[in-house]
């Protein structure tokens, strides 16, 4: 059997082609492939200097993922589909946000909301109605907005009382 040696760059680009990995706080280390990074150009609010993420399942058929920053292990948001609690859910006019995404239309895109849950008491879960986070799923582009909607707000109850 013949060996070849295997330059430092190649190396590098096999890795990178087949995976690599993301040390988590709450996962540990996992392994993830560059096309599932999603980039959030601006960064997400109180973190703009964090661009990378991953999604992760948070448990099978859960509507709740983990937005786990690539490049900080203990920097990760859950995040669910507002319409899975508020069916109306709308962000309105998006004001250039397809073009900066690169989608086509608004099926390139998936609405999350940012999920706060009190230590010891997830029936006190509220999610971030005025931050949603658009997702193109063709690109892997990511941005968050702030709406200025008055009927809509930071702190809504997912769980109703």
């Amino acid at each position: 059997m013949e060996t070849r040696k295997v330059n430092s760059t190649e190396s590098k680009k096999n890795f990178m082609e087949c995976g690599f990995s993301v040390q988590t706080k709450h996962f540990g280390t996992i392994s993830a492939r560059p096309d599932q990074i999603i980039t959030v150009t601006q960064g997400i609010l109180g973190f703009p200097d964090f661009h990378r993420y991953i999604l992760i399942e948070h448990k099978h058929e859960s509507p709740f993922l983990w937005f786990q920053c690539v490049d900080n292990p203990a920097l990760a948001f859950v995040i669910i589909d507002p319409r899975c609690f508020m069916p109306d859910y709308q962000i309105g006019k998006l004001n250039g946000c397809l073009r900066e995404l690169e989608a086509e239309s608004m099926d390139d895109l998936q609405i999350f909301v940012v999920v706060t849950i009190p230590r010891g008491r997830p029936q006190d879960m509220t999610a971030n109605l005025l931050g949603p986070l658009l997702i193109n799923t063709k690109t892997r582009r990511a941005k968050q907005l702030v709406l200025d909607n008055p009927r809509l707000s930071h702190r809504h109850r997912i769980i109703k009382q």
